[in-house]
């Protein structure tokens, strides 16, 4: 029997990802380099797209 999962202690919140989403948009020469650069650090581009927590 497998031991039970942990959670993954450094797995983002939604709104740790939004941001960084829109970070990487904000400072990225183009489309391609924001993609590029997006899929580099695990984001996708519609996690810049949710309202921040708490405003919707």
């Amino acid at each position: 029997m497998a031991p039970p999962r942990q959670p993954d202690p450094f797995a983002l919140s939604r709104e740790q990802r939004r941001r960084g989403a829109r970070v990487v948009a904000s400072a990225a020469d183009d489309a391609g380099d924001c993609a590029r650069l997006l899929a580099i650090l695990g984001l996708n581009p519609a996690d810049g797209l949710t309202a921040p927590e708490g405003r919707l």
